[in-house]
């Protein structure tokens, strides 16, 4: 992802314009297959060496956001790994407890004269390692040192697209809220971006408006803490809305002294990279499934229920259905949460229901106040308690 100093965008009219680039400029292209050409010629190449390569490529030029920015994300889709013998940190004490075994260091290499090629050639021998290469992996474990193992896989096209992406994430790190609208979409659709944004664990609240969907969620300058955990869990789910056919996004960002309005929509021209892999979920909604089947209460657990709407003023996604005979209950995870999330959550539940649904709230996130929630609530800390939220779905669930 880029880093705020390697946003390029404009403001105008209380408007940002991200500095989207596009292949069908000749000077963009031309910086796009230096960057990949540089770094996918380099398999094997220490980061320093290719860093090196890489702003000799830059020159004086006056697009060096552009370039660095294509760079960094060439990178973040490449592996460098560390190659030593052993870790390197236990090398680097082998080599000073032999130079300190062996006295002062000779700078002139004459027979007999204790050198620093007489300290490798001699812990390279109890390693059975070979004594040219272990200064290298002396230090191999630095970011600089570290070697370039597999390659980005990314085309021309694919890092255009990447990057036009990224800088909608970079200005999103600075939100307070993001307004989001799907029109019209299918029930598959509606999963699909409902299941991601519970999957990343954002604070949302979400209404119907006639066919549309419309979503409102916290952005990372309206949480007191976690704002970098959460900035990045916001620019993950990206990716997920850009596959959704019709869409707008609405935001008020931060850029220098002003505070924009971000506006974006499926005809921006923003290509997703994400893929539709299907059922996932939280780590935490995993171990509950596994420990509340163990329990063999009677109860099926059903994923990826469908949205149940609250009186036209919100939408509430449940996480699990439980049915035993004509007996129903839901269950929602919330990660993410601040103090207005639950109050919503159970003001709605008081005036719409449904009554049978508990909701499993992270202690990390409570405030001061969450031993006085109510019984519908069930807090945890990693592992949601099964049979507590077994107890709580048997008082709550109706009759369907």
């Amino acid at each position: 992802m880029l880093t705020g100093d390697l946003v390029r965008a404009s403001v105008k009219d209380s408007k940002v314009k991200p500095g989207f680039i596009s292949l069908d400029k000749p000077s963009v292209r031309e910086r796009v297959e230096q960057v990949l050409g540089c770094i996918d010629g380099a398999a094997g190449l220490r980061r320093g060496e290719i860093d090196e390569q890489l702003k000799e490529l830059l020159g004086d030029g006056v697009d060096q956001k552009l370039f660095l920015g294509l760079a960094k994300l060439t990178f973040d889709q490449c592996e460098f790994a560390t190659q030593s013998p052993i870790p390197p940190r236990e090398l680097r004490q082998k080599v000073w407890l032999e130079s300190a075994r062996r006295g002062p260091l000779s700078v002139v290499a004459v027979e007999g004269a204790n050198t620093a090629a007489a300290v490798f050639a001699s812990v390279a021998a109890e390693l059975g390692a070979d004594p040219d290469t272990l200064a290298d992996a002396l230090y191999a474990d630095q970011p600089a040192e570290q070697r370039l193992v597999t390659l980005s896989g990314l085309d021309a096209a694919g890092l255009v697209g990447r990057y036009n992406l990224a800088l909608v994430q970079a200005l999103l790190f600075s939100a307070a809220h993001v307004d989001i609208r799907l029109v019209s979409p299918t029930p598959p659709d509606a999963r699909q971006l409902l299941r991601a944004v519970k999957f990343q664990q954002l604070c949302f609240v979400a209404t119907r408006d006639e066919a549309d969907l419309c979503l409102r969620l916290d952005g990372p300058a309206s949480l007191f803490s976690q704002t970098t955990r959460y900035g990045l869990s916001l620019a993950k789910f990206l990716p997920t809305l850009v596959l959704q056919p019709r869409w707008s996004l609405r935001a008020v960002v931060a850029v220098k002294r002003w505070k924009p309005t971000l506006e974006l929509d499926q005809d921006t021209g923003l290509v997703s990279h994400a893929r539709d892999v299907g059922r996932y979920e939280t780590r935490e909604a995993e171990w509950f499934a596994e420990r509340f089947a163990a329990l063999e209460s009677g109860w099926t657990l059903e994923r990826d229920p469908m949205p149940l709407s609250q009186g036209g003023e919100g939408v509430v996604v449940p996480d699990f259905t439980f049915r035993k005979g004509r007996r129903v209950a839901h269950l929602e995870i919330l990660g993410f949460w601040r103090k207005g999330t639950i109050e919503r959550r159970l003001s709605l539940l008081k005036k719409h229901g449904p009554k049978n649904l508990v909701l499993a709230v992270s202690k990390r996130y409570c405030t001061e106040k969450a031993a006085e929630l109510p019984e519908q609530v069930v807090s945890f800390a990693e592992v949601i308690p099964a049979k507590q939220v077994l107890e709580r779905v048997e008082a709550v669930a109706s009759k369907g």
